[in-house]
């Protein structure tokens, strides 16, 4: 995430690269190998996301932070049956028959670059308390994106077969659901962002709001409301049925703002002299909670350790930083993670 507070702190060139990729339902390697692996869904809603941001700028803390931005994030909810039959479809897995699979899908995403403005102030400063305000301001060119869902059931008919109805509301710059070949779109909108940090002594609360208000306007966006069956089946050399539906209802182009996905960030920190920092956070995004900890201890005025874990995936990460330098890598597995995050970062003082 974008923090006002942290990229207006001094005067410095300032980088920063962060990426998160996480998946409940199969692994990483898998989701790029056609979910050829192991199968471990969650029992409600399952969640696929991809989020990745690049900053580069110039800090000068008096007058705030001018700097580049890119930003490639999406955020999938699918229903357990949905995966599931997803799943069966491309192991050749037989069907359970006679049952009946929800079919629930909602996907919110785009990639934009653009130009970000941010400011800092400090509203309140003492020996034993602190408050700063950042505020966040970019203006954005996008690229891809998609906004949409579906809807139906699906009935297993024999191990190998199954019939599905569904509907589609989707906006898109390329068709997952289904083939069809569009033309490119292209949007330009704003977005704002929030930090609030305040400190008593040796604890620290801080707030973060990503996409406070944040809109995109695509011109010329293909869209479209189809209803999706299997009328007519189609089957591969093993005798599975192939997913190519019949699609039926509206397919054109037309101009959309779409509405960005507030990210929040909420954390509390307790230093303990001679000893640690403690801190106890949680993200949200979508109205889903993503809870995490962490531990960090100071070796001299240079050198910084941690070790953090987050409860929703089940990630353990380590951080390490050296003056102006901090690398911090987490993932829930070492040989075939299903959720992984990176984040890189420095500054040039001046």
């Amino acid at each position: 995430m974008f923090d006002p507070i942290e990229a207006n702190e001094e005067d410095a060139v300032y980088f920063k690269t962060q990426a998160f990729i996480a998946d409940d339902v199969v692994s990483i390697h898998d989701l790029f190998n056609k979910w050829h692996g192991e199968f471990h869904p969650k029992a409600g809603d399952n969640l696929a996301i991809d989020d990745a941001r690049g900053d580069l700028g110039i800090s000068i803390r008096q007058w705030g932070y001018l700097g580049y931005a890119y930003r490639h994030q999406s955020f999938t909810k699918a229903s357990r049956d949905l995966t599931l039959l997803v799943w069966q479809q491309l192991n050749h897995k037989d069907f359970t028959v006679g049952k009946t699979y929800a079919l629930d899908l909602v996907i919110r995403g785009y990639e934009t670059d653009g130009i970000v403005y941010a400011k800092s102030l400090t509203l309140l400063e003492s020996d034993t308390r602190s408050l700063t305000v950042g505020i966040g301001f970019s203006l954005l060119h996008g690229y891809n994106m998609q906004d949409g869902y579906l809807t139906g059931t699906a009935r297993a008919d024999s191990p190998k077969d199954y019939s599905y109805q569904a509907v589609s509301d989707y906006r898109y710059t390329e068709n997952y659901l289904y083939d069809l070949d569009v033309n490119d779109a292209d949007g330009s909108g704003f977005t704002t962002h929030l930090s609030i940090d305040y400190r008593y002594r040796n604890l620290r609360l801080h707030l973060l709001v990503n996409d406070l208000y944040g809109r995109i306007t695509w011109r010329d966006l293909p869209y479209s409301y189809v209803e999706l069956d299997s009328d007519n089946k189609t089957y591969d050399a093993n005798g599975y049925i192939v997913y190519k539906p019949t699609v039926k209802g509206v397919e054109l182009y037309r101009d959309y703002t779409q509405k960005l996905y507030k990210k929040v960030r909420l954390e509390t920190d307790y230093r303990w002299p001679e000893v640690a920092d403690f801190r106890l956070g949680a993200d949200s995004v979508r109205n889903k909670w993503f809870p995490y900890g962490e531990i960090h201890r100071r070796f001299g005025d240079a050198v910084t350790a941690g070790l953090s874990y987050d409860t929703r995936f089940g990630m353990v990460g380590l951080d390490f930083s050296y003056k102006a330098f901090s690398v911090s890598f987490k993932s829930n597995d070492l040989e075939d993670p299903s959720a992984m995050a990176l984040s890189l970062a420095c500054r040039y003082r001046f």
